[in-house]
């Protein structure tokens, strides 16, 4: 802590002040107001005195105040009466009272301001600390994510080369997926820092949870197949396929809770259920997540300490993690406004129950359903050839983001920091900019500003790529002058997804990850489901509300007998997944039918 040595000693000067007037006013209303007492009961019109002194300046004006009331009355009885204050030994007994009862007064008002002064003082610390470690995450987080993003990113590329063997292909695979689990670690110990820090916020947008669900299990249940386990989602679910609630938090909060009874059991099922009660107490429905395991089970007296940061009871599975899943869905869902519990019982398995408060929502309020996109290899026929700057200081980073532009068509050039990045705007006229934001010379942001300023600089579309997990760099970035934001590590679909949003390219798409590939298939008319059988029809949209992928591929047959054609292509958005398209498509075509 920094000390002003000249507010020091002006505070220790007037405190001295501050006693010598509350004892002076204290005189003077002995004197005024209460004259016609004489020699009778002079300490208790100096109590206040002291108290005033001491509590304001502590010990020593405390004590500077006790004196001079002994003295005042001592030596200045005549202003008071006709009579001396001390005239027997029992006034001089009182006079030492006074002054005993005085010392403590002070005593104990030093002891209040030392520990107001404290308590002031690990504020201040705990403030800075507190920044420190926000500084040092925001830091950590951009030197973790940037090598992560070239890992993740090469490898991936590499795998989809052609003339690599098995072996290669499978190695690449392993460094794929140990990237993706180091960044879910880091992932994990930045959210919680997060939350505890007050940077986590809600997000609150309609979402389709039917397609969510699905997508989850989806990603689980080959996890799961390889243990030798049954992932289900209980038919007996009941829930609305659209609500309004934080995507990204409630998508964690089922990740973790499904991944969790998949590491933990060893063998039978996993069951995930979901059901809406009508009214819970904020007024709103409850959406109801069970996730049920027939695992090892937790013993009674730990069922609290597996939500603390960091525990794990069990070793008996060779998957580790962070010990921080548990801990960040309880707060997930309490930021939510929302409650979560378990039950279980040692080698009975488990029961994570949570309660949400939602909204339901409609198809009209989501975004509009985008067909997902497979590998990029080329801008579509007739597109013109746009240039891309990207100016960034870390080689194997812009080198990976080159490849990947250079690859599908754009003509690239990188500048290695922001003062570089300006003078190749200047020089090259790019269409679009990708701009890192921590950069030598010239930061990110002041790049932009200074593009932005420059002829032609308006129109120019510039995106922030960051390895920063801060909401608040978005907002900073943003209102810089920025048109997006990119957080590393980056999938190449992001990186695509945003020139075709700014710059109106298309792509052609590899139909596999080895194969030449046409684009993907369209998505299905509305006007080719109204013109199947309505029994057929009814099915195909019972299957989809049910997200069970049999059923799903059971309905889908008789249609392929039917119509070959439209049968592959629902299949082929089944295997993708689509079920909020086809579903969307099949609705469409019912009410077009009746």
């Amino acid at each position: 802590m920094t000390w002003n040595w000249n507010s020091v000693r002006h505070w220790t000067w007037l405190r001295y002040v501050v006693a010598f007037l509350a004892v002076a006013v204290a005189a003077l209303l002995r004197i005024k107001l209460l004259g016609s007492l004489d020699q009778r009961a002079p300490w208790l019109t100096f109590y206040p005195a002291v108290m005033i002194a001491a509590l304001y300046g502590g010990l020593a004006a405390g004590l500077l105040a006790t004196v001079l009331c002994c003295l005042t009355i001592f030596y200045l009885w005549p202003l008071f009466g006709p009579l001396p204050f001390i005239k027997d030994s029992a006034d001089w007994l009182g006079m030492a009272v006074f002054f005993l009862n005085c010392i403590m007064i002070s005593a104990v008002a030093e002891a209040m301001r030392r520990a107001q002064v404290r308590a002031k003082v690990a504020r201040e610390q705990a403030e800075a600390a507190n920044q420190a470690k926000s500084v040092f995450l925001s830091s950590m987080s951009h030197e973790l994510r940037t090598p992560l993003n070239a890992i993740l990113g090469f490898s991936s590329l590499m795998r989809n080369e052609a003339g690599l063997s098995d072996e290669q292909r499978h190695t690449l695979g392993i460094i794929n997926r140990s990237g993706e689990h180091l960044l879910s670690l880091i992932n994990d110990v930045l959210d919680m820092s997060k939350i505890e820090a007050g940077h986590a916020l809600i997000e609150a947008v309609p979402l389709n949870l039917g397609e969510m669900v699905a997508d989850i299990t989806g990603l689980m249940r080959p996890r799961a197949a390889e243990q030798g386990l049954q992932l289900d989602l209980d038919p007996a679910s009941d829930f609305p396929p659209y609500i309004r609630a934080d995507a990204v938090k409630l998508r964690q909060v089922l990740v973790n809770l499904v991944g969790n009874a998949v590491k933990y059991t060893l063998q039978g099922t996993v069951t995930l259920r979901l059901n809406l009660q009508p009214v819970g107490a904020s007024g709103q429905p409850l959406l109801v997540i069970e996730v049920a395991d027939t695992g090892i089970g937790i013993p009674a007296a730990d069922q609290e300490r597996i939500f603390a940061p960091f525990v794990q009871l069990h070793a008996v599975t060779t998957q580790k993690g962070t010990g921080l899943g548990l801990a960040i869905t309880r707060q997930h869902v309490e930021l939510m406004g929302g409650r979560i519990s378990v039950q279980s019982s040692p080698d009975k398995g488990s029961l994570f129950r949570v309660e949400l408060p939602v909204e339901v929502a409609t198809p009209a309020e989501l975004p509009a359903t985008r067909v997902e996109q497979l590998r990029v290899i080329g801008l579509a026929e007739g597109q013109p050839v746009h240039r891309v700057l990207i100016v960034e200081d870390q080689v194997e980073n812009w080198l990976l983001l080159r490849r990947l532009l250079e690859g599908a068509g754009f003509e690239v050039q990188v500048a290695e920091n922001g003062a570089a990045g300006v003078e190749r705007f200047q020089a090259w006229r790019p269409h679009f900019i990708w701009m890192d934001i921590r950069m030598p010379l010239l930061d990110g942001m002041e790049a932009t500003r200074q593009i932005r300023a420059l002829p032609g600089g308006k129109e120019v579309k510039i995106a922030a790529i960051t390895a920063s997990v801060y909401r608040e760099e978005r907002d900073a970035v943003m209102a810089a002058g920025m048109d997006d934001f990119v957080r590393k590590p980056f999938q190449p679909a992001e990186i695509f997804d945003c020139l075709a949003r700014h710059l109106g390219v298309q792509y052609r798409y590899a139909a596999a990850p080895l194969a030449t590939g046409a684009a993907p298939e369209p998505p299905v008319p509305a006007q080719a489901l109204a013109a199947l059988p309505a029994d057929l029809r009814r099915a195909l949209v019972s299957a989809l509300i049910s997200l069970d992928g049999e059923q799903i591929s059971r309905s889908i047959g008789p249609i392929a007998a039917l119509d070959p054609a439209l049968g592959k292509q629902l299949a082929q958005q089944a295997g993708h997944l689509q079920y909020s398209a086809l579903l969307q498509a099949a609705q469409a075509a019912e009410e077009a039918t009746t």
